[in-house]
């Protein structure tokens, strides 16, 4: 039976998994993946035979490219010792990032380069162990490795973060800086406690007048700055930069852990703390609950659950959500279609969550993981206790007689929106989605 090659669209009648090997020592997948990283090559696919040759020529034209780049370099700074010259600090970056990449690739080739990259494996990371060609990468691995292995005991011969060159990052924010001057001045400006500084208009505190001033911008509406793509105005060029760079999708900052890249230096270092790092050691704890989060933003979304705090109202209806995500999703709930369905039990679902949840309770299909009800919202007036506080406040108007919410055909009351809706539907033979 004949299929339709990946990249030429033509039905053909032999196909080639991408992640089979094919002629040499790396999958189509793995090619697929060095040559246009801009695309998600996790799904399986297939191709031609004409399609995979194709692949395995610019893969190799690629690794042609990096070893000629890599010589080029070798001997440019050897003219210049010759010469007693001195090779410019642009010069020798290049070189050894060069050197560093074309080492880890042109180390894949057959089995005489494989005994070669055995020898060239020369630095070990003192955590785990691993061997590496260069210091540069050993360099990248051990943030990593520092981040899942910290125990905390500063009496361990384990290097410390500061023994290696790393640029310096903000743990509020993910920023990084060439310097620690730089990572100061940040953090006494941004994330400081004590702001003096005050907006008149929306009461928000600042540590400087700069930003301050910087902040106000936000208000008089003006956004000089239009993306290209999407035509969304931005208040300063550099908002516009990183925006842009979702367009782009470039997604050249990848994961030494995993698979996955990202399009900021950014949001790699927030999925590094978020996947990668053991929960155990997340800085931000709830007061409330002590629940730990790896980010100030995650933690202060989560409070407004304990407070009640919901300053997002949605158009549609009375909802107000804690922040704009969380509104965006309800304004979803007023839609009449059903994107995600179940190969189950075919039972449609609006959200990819709300299916994955599905699948694992009702079939424990998926790698999901269910957590157990905590009921940590206890009434004051009576057992009762709940996993949710929007489910005791429902509860919670039952005890006082308070039904807010009126049906439009009788004006019955109901202490909460959902039996109205139902009600609708038995009462008035009226669907509750057209209350």
């Amino acid at each position: 039976m004949s299929g339709v090659c990946l990249i030429c669209l033509q039905p053909k009648p032999e196909l080639i998994n991408i992640d089979k090997n094919i002629n040499d020592n790396d999958s189509l997948l793995t090619k697929l993946m060095d040559c246009i990283p801009e695309l998600d090559w996790s799904k399986p696919f297939e191709l031609c035979y004409a399609c995979s040759q194709q692949v395995n020529e610019i893969h190799s034209f690629r690794l042609l490219c990096i070893s000629s780049y890599k010589s080029y370099w070798l001997l440019r700074s050897t003219q210049c010792l010759i010469k007693d010259e001195k090779p410019s600090d642009l010069e020798l970056k290049i070189e050894l990032d060069n050197n560093d990449y074309a080492d880890n690739l042109a180390s894949d080739d057959g089995d005489s380069n494989n005994e070669a990259k055995s020898k060239t494996k020369k630095v070990s990371c003192k955590i785990c162990g691993k061997s590496y060609a260069s210091k540069y990468v050993l360099k990248k691995h051990t943030k990593i490795c520092l981040l899942k292995h910290d125990d905390g005991n500063k009496n361990s011969e384990a290097p410390s973060i500061e023994d290696f060159n790393i640029p310096p990052s903000c743990l509020e924010c993910g920023m990084t800086f060439k310097n620690k001057y730089l990572q100061k001045r940040h953090l006494d400006n941004v994330h400081i406690k004590e702001k003096k500084f005050i907006c008149e208009i929306c009461n928000r505190g600042f540590a400087s007048s700069v930003y301050l001033n910087a902040h106000k911008r936000y208000h008089s509406g003006e956004r000089p700055h239009v993306c290209s793509f999407c035509g969304k105005g931005y208040i300063t060029a550099s908002d516009l930069y990183h925006h842009e760079k979702i367009h782009a999708n470039k997604r050249s900052y990848r994961c030494e852990i995993c698979p996955k890249a990202f399009n900021t230096s950014s949001d790699l270092y927030k999925h590094k703390i978020c996947v990668h790092m053991d929960r155990s050691l997340w800085k931000y704890a709830c007061d409330v609950c002590d629940r730990k989060f790896p980010l100030k933003i995650n933690m202060e979304s989560h409070r407004k659950t304990h407070t009640g705090e919901r300053n997002f109202p949605c158009h549609l209806c009375d909802r107000k959500c804690i922040n704009m995500s969380v509104l965006k999703r309800h304004i979803q709930t007023h839609s009449h279609l059903f994107f995600y369905k179940c190969d189950v039990c075919e039972q449609p679902y609006k959200y990819q969550k709300s299916l994955d949840i599905h699948k694992a309770k009702a079939h424990g299909i998926g790698t999901i993981k269910i957590r157990p009800t905590v009921k940590k919202f206890a009434c004051p007036l009576c057992s009762k206790a709940y996993s949710a506080n929007n489910k005791l406040q429902k509860h919670l108007r039952a005890h006082v007689g308070d039904k807010p919410f009126k049906c439009p055909e009788c004006q019955k009351g109901f202490t909460d929106k959902s039996y109205v809706k139902q009600h609708l539907k038995t009462a008035h033979n009226i669907p509750g989605e057209d209350a």
